[in-house]
C-alpha cells in the first residue's frame, strides 16, 4: 500500500470535507454548496463509498481528499502530504541531516524577519522620531486598521539599532546578513540595510514574512525603493505581494487582480478589493502565475497606457537587456549591484513587458482566462481607488481577454482601408490568435479579424492541423533519463493494482519521451475537441458560464487522468519541466519533486525498463521501439480516461436515483444531461481505441485515406 493510499485509508473524506463545508446528507452521499464558486443551489457531492468528491456544477471539479485540501488551502503536493499525513498519523520518510538543517535555518529566518518587523511596527506606532513616517501614511489616506493588517513600520534613521535589537533577541551576525538585514562592507564590517524607510513586509502565500519593501521618507532617498536581497526565502520572482491576504477573496471570486504597487495593493483590500495582488517590480512571471492558479481561474493585469500600448510589441527583451546593462554598469563604477535602482531607471522609459503572446501560453497550459483593463493616462489603482472607488469597479467588470486588448491597440487611430496597414495589422495579430488555445475562442477572432479587415477569413487563416502541443514539446530534444538498471526482481509491489501500474506506465514514458505528450494530445483533439464533438451532436456540447466542465472531456492529457494523488503531481511537475526554459527539463524536474514520495517513485521507475512497468514483472532484457511505446501510452491514456468517465457516470447515476426518490425532477434531468455528454465523450474514446488501441485498427490507420494519413503523426 502506498503512503498516499494508507492516509486516505486511515481519514474519511467526509469528516476532512465537513470541517470546511456544511455538508448535509443525501441517501447514501452528503451534498452542500460549492466552496470553488458562487452557486445557490447544491451541487457539490461527497461520496463516502468511492472517497471521492465532485462538483456537478459551474466549476467541474472533483478528486480525492488530496485535490480537495490543496484546492482549498493553495497547498502544493508536499504540503497537502505533510499535513494529511501527520493529521493521518502516517509516518513519512525522516528528511536526511541536511534537508532537517535547511529546514531549520528557514524557520529561523522567519522568526527573525517576524521579530524585526514587530520591531518597525512598534517604532511607526510609538518613536517620537517616526512622527514624519506617521504623516506619509496618513497622507496615503491608510487606515490605523490597514496599517495593523499590513504589518507597516518604521526603520529608525540608524546604521545599527535594528541589528542590535535582533541581537539582544539571541539572532548572529551571519543570520542577519541571511535574511538581508544588514549590508557586509568591503572590510568586513557591517550596517543596517533600512534606515529612515516606511517598511512593508512581504509575506509568502502562507503568511510567513520573507523580506521587506521599504520606501525612503527623504527627498534625496535613493533608491526610493528597497526591497530586500535575494536569499533563501526571498525570491521576487516566486512571490506575489498581499497574497497572504487575498488568498480567500481570490478562490471565491475566482479572480485576481494584478497591480504593480505595494501602495495599491493595500489601497485596493482598504477600499474591500480584497483580490488585489502586485508583481513584485518585475515582469510577472510563470511561478508567480503558477502559484495564482492554485486559487484563480481569471487574472485581470491593470496596465498604465504605456504598458497596455506595448502589449502587441516585442520590447521585454529590450527592458531585460537595458537593465541589466545598467546594473552591471554601476557594478564596475561603484562595486554596488543595484538592480531594482538601475531597472526602476529604465522602467521610466520602458514600461514593464506584458508579453501578450506569453499571456496566452498561460492561459493554455495553466487554464487561466486572462483579462486586461487600462487604467486612465496618469492614475494607478492607488490614485483611483482612493478617488473614485466605482469607477475602478467597472473597469475589473469590463476587463477584456488579452486577443481583445490586442486587436483594440492595434488597430486604434489606424486607416483599415490602406493595403499595407491591413497587411501589417495582420501580421501582428494572426500570430497571436493563433497562439489561443481554445478552438472556439481562436474561430471567434479569426472571423472577428477578418470581419474588421474585410478580407475573406480563408485568406487569413489557411487550414491548420488541430492539436494542442505543449510550449516546445514538440521542438525539444532534451537529455532523457538515464538508461534503466535491469533489475532482478519484480517490479515494487505498488504496481499491483492495474490501474496504478497503467499509470505508472504513462507516466514514465512521458517522462522519458518528451513528444509522446504531443502526440497523444493530437489524438485526442481529433476525437473529442468542441468543434468534433459539435459535430456529432452539438446538444451534448456544453455551452454558457453556467455549464459544468467535465475533466473527462479534456481533449488533452490533463493531471485529472490520473487517480493517484502522487501520479497527478509527478505529471504535473513534468509540465511544468517541460514549458520552462531556465534549466533541461529532467534536471528541473527532479529539483523541484521536494516530498520523499514522488521522488522515490520517480527514482524507482529510473530502475526499470519501460517495458518491466508496462508488464508489471522484471524480463530477463526487453526493449520496445519507439512506435510500441506510443502506442501503449495512447492506449494507457485511452483507458485510464474510458475509466475516469464511468467512475463519473455512476456517481451520477446514484445521484438521479436519489433525486427522483426525493421528487426532484429538476435535478434529474440536469444530471442526465451531463450524463449524456459524458457517454457521447466515452463513445468517442472508444473510437479511438479502436483505432489506435488494437493491432487491427492500427493496420488501417497506417493505410488510411487523406483523413486517416492527416490523424497520424510523425514517430517522435
Amino acid at each position: 500500500m502506498s503512503v498516499t493510499d494508507e492516509i486516505k485509508q486511515r481519514l474519511d473524506i467526509v469528516d476532512v470535507i465537513g470541517e470546511h463545508v456544511s455538508l448535509k446528507r443525501s441517501g447514501r452521499n452528503y451534498k452542500a454548496l460549492c466552496p470553488f464558486h458562487n452557486e445557490k443551489t447544491p451541487s457539490f457531492v461527497v461520496f463516502p463509498d468511492s472517497q471521492q468528491w465532485r462538483c456537478f456544477g459551474a466549476c467541474g471539479e472533483g478528486g480525492d481528499i488530496f485535490s480537495f485540501v490543496m484546492k482549498l488551502q493553495g497547498w502544493d503536493f508536499p504540503e497537502a502530504l505533510r499535513v494529511l499525513a501527520e493529521r493521518a498519523g502516517v509516518e513519512l520518510r525522516p528528511q536526511s541531516p541536511d534537508q532537517a538543517k535547511a529546514q531549520e535555518e528557514r524557520e529561523r529566518l522567519h522568526e527573525l524577519l517576524q521579530e524585526a518587523a514587530s520591531f518597525f511596527h512598534r517604532q511607526l506606532l510609538e518613536a517620537p522620531n517616526a512622527r514624519h513616517a506617521r504623516d506619509y501614511v496618513a497622507g496615503r489616506g491608510l487606515t490605523p486598521e490597514t496599517v495593523e493588517s499590513f504589518l507597516l513600520g518604521y526603520a529608525p534613521n540608524s546604521w545599527d539599532a535594528t541589528m542590535n535589537m535582533l541581537l539582544e533577541r539571541g539572532f548572529t551576525k551571519d543570520e542577519l546578513v541571511k535574511a538581508g538585514m544588514l549590508v557586509v562592507r568591503e572590510t568586513g564590517s557591517v550596517y543596517d540595510r533600512f534606515r529612515d524607510r516606511l517598511v512593508i513586509p512581504i509575506r509568502d502565500e502562507r503568511g510567513n514574512i520573507v523580506g521587506f519593501g521599504a520606501r525612503g521618507l527623504s527627498k534625496d532617498a535613493v533608491p526610493k525603493y528597497l526591497n530586500s536581497p535575494q536569499s533563501e526565502i526571498f525570491d521576487k520572482s516566486q512571490l506575489l505581494f498581499g497574497l497572504s491576504h487575498a488568498r480567500r477573496s481570490i478562490r471565491e471570486s475566482e479572480t485576481a487582480v494584478i497591480v504593480e504597487g505595494y501602495m495599491d495593493v493595500m489601497q485596493a483590500h482598504q477600499a474591500g478589493f480584497t483580490n488585489v495582488v502586485a508583481e513584485m517590480g518585475t515582469a510577472l512571471t510563470e511561478a508567480q502565475l503558477r502559484l495564482l492558479s492554485r486559487y484563480a481561474s481569471r487574472l485581470i493585469l491593470a496596465l498604465d497606457p504605456d504598458a497596455a500600448g506595448q502589449m502587441a510589441t516585442e520590447r521585454g527583451r529590450e527592458v531585460i537587456e537595458r537593465v541589466s546593462k545598467a546594473a552591471a554598469e554601476q557594478v564596475s563604477e561603484e562595486g554596488v549591484w543595484d538592480f531594482d535602482a538601475a531597472e526602476r531607471e529604465y522602467r521610466a522609459k520602458l514600461t514593464t513587458e506584458f508579453d501578450a503572446r506569453g499571456m496566452l501560453r498561460y492561459e493554455s497550459r495553466m487554464g487561466f482566462d486572462i483579462r486586461v483593463i487600462v487604467l486612465p493616462q496618469g492614475k494607478d489603482p492607488d490614485d483611483l481607488i482612493r478617488e473614485d472607488p466605482a469607477r475602478w469597479q467597472k473597469l475589473v467588470e469590463g476587463a477584456v481577454p488579452v486577443v481583445e486588448h490586442v486587436i483594440q491597440r492595434t488597430i486604434e487611430g489606424k486607416n483599415l482601408d490602406d493595403a499595407k496597414v491591413k497587411s501589417q495589422v495582420a501580421a501582428q495579430i494572426i500570430p497571436l490568435i493563433e497562439d489561443v488555445a481554445d478552438p472556439v475562442e481562436r474561430s471567434h477572432y479569426r472571423q472577428r479579424l477578418a470581419r474588421l479587415l474585410r478580407i475573406p477569413e480563408t485568406t487569413l487563416f489557411p487550414q491548420r492541423a488541430a492539436g494542442p502541443a505543449p510550449r516546445h514539446a514538440e521542438r525539444r530534444e532534451r537529455s532523457p533519463l538515464p538508461p534503466p538498471v535491469e533489475a532482478s526482481k519484480p517490479a515494487d509491489s505498488a504496481l499491483e493494482s492495474p490501474t496504478r501500474a497503467r499509470e505508472a506506465f504513462c507516466l514514465a514514458a512521458l517522462i522519458q519521451r518528451p513528444r509522446l505528450i504531443y502526440r497523444v494530445n493530437r489524438v485526442l483533439a481529433e476525437y473529442l475537441a468542441p468543434e468534433k464533438l459539435a459535430n456529432v451532436a452539438p446538444e451534448v456540447v456544453p455551452s454558457g458560464e453556467n455549464q459544468p466542465a467535465q475533466a473527462g472531456l479534456a481533449w488533452y492529457i490533463t493531471e485529472n487522468d490520473f487517480g493517484q494523488p502522487e501520479h497527478r503531481q509527478i505529471f504535473a511537475m513534468w509540465q511544468a519541466a517541460l514549458n520552462q526554459d531556465e534549466a533541461d527539463p529532467v534536471v528541473w524536474f527532479r529539483e523541484n519533486l521536494r516530498d520523499p514520495v514522488t521522488r522515490e517513485i520517480v527514482q524507482q521507475w529510473e530502475r526499470l525498463s519501460l517495458d518491466a512497468l508496462l508488464r508489471k514483472v522484471t524480463p530477463p532484457s526487453a526493449e520496445l521501439s519507439d512506435e510500441a511505446i506510443f502506442e501503449e501510452v495512447l492506449r494507457a491514456v485511452l483507458m485510464l480516461r474510458m475509466k475516469q468517465l464511468n467512475d463519473q457516470i455512476q456517481e451520477l447515476q446514484f445521484l438521479i436515483q436519489e433525486a427522483e426518490g426525493g421528487g426532484d425532477a429538476q435535478t434529474a434531468d440536469k444530471y442526465g444531461a451531463i450524463i449524456k455528454s459524458l457517454l457521447m465523450g466515452h463513445q468517442r474514446l472508444w473510437e479511438a481505441f479502436k483505432r489506435y488501441g488494437t493491432p487491427k485498427g492500427r493496420a488501417e490507420a497506417r493505410n488510411s485515406d487523406s483523413h486517416g494519413n492527416r490523424l497520424k503523426v510523425q514517430t517522435a
